[in-house]
């Protein structure tokens, strides 16, 4: 195989018997998978470990693996075994964080929604700053990840302060022993107690960009004395901080490791014309010299449904133009789906929420419901922003579900019906997606629902890295709908 000169210099630096550490920068679709591994390969390490994303990936990597010392894992995995090895046999448990957080509000009294919150707060503060626990920082996430008491609740004693007090309670409580753990304690509980010890003579960490803090100090800490260190990652794809990622993880890594850093910015999967388009948004993003012309055009959103072909994305940014998107496609009697079946879920949850007797009852609600929470996340100011648009998108996708929808059942088996996980491995499917959802995926063709992106978004930030996504997942055709859809 011919190996471009920047992969050389990655292979060179793992073939290297001296000690040091290393920062793979590498850019959407220059083969960065098969750059590592085929690195791996060279490496004079005994015991690598090759850190991915999920278990799917993982499962996959290990596959393509040829060390004999290298295995592929997450870090969940790691540490789940360093649980297991201090506190013997454990059951998994998904539901241990409702059921700590539950206790640590004062027991079955506790009004439901009040436990929802402080379960989420306490699970976003195990990963995104482990090994502290000061109030302030709780209640900075908690105002930013909207994890805060509705006001029906504030008067009943639910404040602010008594949310943030129990999440520390229920994650302090995480760290007892009782024969089980959640998927958020696979990490949170090692990291805690200090039970990470160096073992890997070399773990490169995949994704890097999506890291939280947890899994940054498990990284940190399972290499020995003497060993190295890999961080792959983009931080342009950096979109995942509603799940607490550490959108600096990176950067941070780079400094604390005091790591070289080398480049892959040389794509094989766009179009010339497409990296141009990406070059707005990332100048060092190149085309490699066999990749095809490509093509970047616009059409109108009411020729949209019209146009798209099996195999075909449909990216937004937000939900509920993508949702009409999807319905407009269906009527033509194509078959389409959205991706993501827990944002379906989700919906459903909602719906049983408002417990509505019919689809007027419904709507009529689900306005009620979008205006009283409004107005709390307009009275946080700046801070509110995002997540007064959030829930403005969640409220319109509810509304645009419900049209025509002869009743709430009909409405929930809608819901059920149009959201699918792996659409994109579906033949004939029009795959309609959030950016969120679509990283990882690519097609030849890809719609992007121009006007859904935030125009504002300055060249660095979230927005403008959903917009280098969104753009990076076309192979040889990108289309910038124009417009927006209308109400049906």
């Amino acid at each position: 195989m011919n190996w471009s000169p920047q992969q050389d210099k990655i292979f060179t630096w793992f073939a290297a018997p001296t000690p040091g550490n290393l920062v793979v920068r590498a850019r959407a679709g220059t083969g960065k998978t098969t750059t590592i591994i085929e690195a791996i390969s060279r490496a004079p390490e005994s015991m690598i470990l090759l850190a991915a994303f999920n278990k799917r990936i993982a499962v996959e990597l290990q596959s393509r693996l040829t060390h004999p010392g290298a295995e592929a894992k997450t870090l969940h995995s790691v540490g789940f075994g360093l649980v297991m090895r201090n506190w013997g046999r454990v059951n998994v448990d998904g539901d241990r964080g409702d059921r700590l957080s539950r206790a640590a509000c004062g027991g079955d009294r506790a009004p439901e929604p009040i436990v929802r919150v402080v379960a989420k707060l306490a699970a976003l503060t195990k990963n995104m700053m482990p090994l502290a626990d000061d109030p302030e920082q709780v209640m900075g996430i908690a105002v930013e990840f909207d994890c805060l008491p509705d006001s029906d609740f504030v008067g009943e004693g639910w404040t602010d302060e008594r949310v943030v007090s129990c999440a520390l309670a229920a994650r302090k409580a995480a760290l007892t022993r009782d024969g089980s753990i959640d998927f958020d304690d696979m990490l949170f509980v090692p990291v805690a107690h200090g039970w990470v010890r160096g073992r890997y003579d070399l773990v490169c960490v995949d994704e890097a960009q999506d890291m939280n803090a947890a899994q940054v100090e498990i990284a940190r800490r399972i290499v020995r004395l003497g060993g190295r260190v890999v961080v792959v990652g983009d931080d342009r794809q950096a979109i995942y901080r509603f799940r607490g990622a550490d959108c600096g993880s990176i950067d941070r890594l780079k400094a604390e490791l005091e790591a070289v850093e080398l480049p892959l910015t040389v794509t094989y999967r766009c179009g010339k014309a497409i990296v141009a388009e990406t070059q707005r948004i990332v100048p060092d993003f190149e085309a490699g010299p066999l990749n095809g012309p490509g093509e970047v055009k616009g059409i109108v959103f009411s020729a949209l449904a019209k146009a798209v072909q099996p195999g075909d994305f449909v990216l937004s940014r937000k939900n509920a133009p993508l949702v009409r998107t999807c319905l407009s496609i269906l009527r033509l009697g194509k078959r389409a789906k959205v991706e993501g079946r827990d944002i379906g879920k989700g919906m459903v949850t909602l719906v049983g929420k408002l417990k509505a007797r019919s689809i007027p009852d419904f709507i009529g609600k689900t306005t009620v419901w979008e205006q009283k929470s409004a107005g709390r996340y307009r009275a946080m100011g700046k801070k509110g922003e995002a997540k007064l648009a959030e829930l403005v998108d969640q409220a319109e996708t509810l509304r645009v579900l419900a049209a025509g929808m002869a009743g709430v059942r009909e409405l929930i088996a809608r819901i059920e019906d149009l959201f699918a996980d792996g659409a994109a491995g579906v033949k004939g499917l029009v795959v309609c997606s959030s950016i969120h959802k679509a990283k990882g995926l690519e097609a030849d063709t890809v719609y992007v629902l121009w006007d859904t992106l935030n125009a504002k978004a300055s060249k660095v930030g979230e927005e403008a890295n959903l917009e280098y996504v969104a753009v990076t997942r076309a192979r040889n055709v990108l289309v910038k709908v124009e417009g927006l859809p209308g109400e049906d």
